[in-house]
């Protein structure tokens, strides 16, 4: 029996330049759509936070526009151009915001 071969996804990266971006970021994500699509994302830092912040000017659907842009990294820019795509990734950016977490006391 012959091996079945790996289908590639629309948008997909090579092992080397993922390994690439994790040099680079630290961090990278793969977001995968049941129809095949793939697309790449980093962690933000502070700076495109607060840039995402101050120019979405208090909408939340622009917020999430201008953060999924900051972060991308590749993939299908197909996701990026219709809004049914769009929002599936608006769902899960909450996900590549990695923070450590602690514990306050008052001494």
């Amino acid at each position: 029996m012959e091996k079945e071969k790996a289908v590639k996804r629309i948008g997909e990266a090579t092992p080397e330049q993922i390994e690439a971006w994790k040099r680079e970021f630290e961090t990278v994500f793969q977001y995968t759509l049941a129809d095949n699509r793939v697309a790449y994302f980093r962690t933000p830092t502070l700076q495109i936070l607060d840039a995402c912040k101050t120019l979405s000017g208090g909408s939340a659907m622009k917020f999430n526009e201008l953060l999924m842009n900051n972060c991308w990294l590749g993939g299908d820019d197909e996701l990026r151009k219709h809004d049914k795509y769009k929002m599936g990734i608006f769902e899960w950016l909450p996900d590549i915001i990695i923070k450590v977490e602690g514990r306050l006391e008052k001494l």
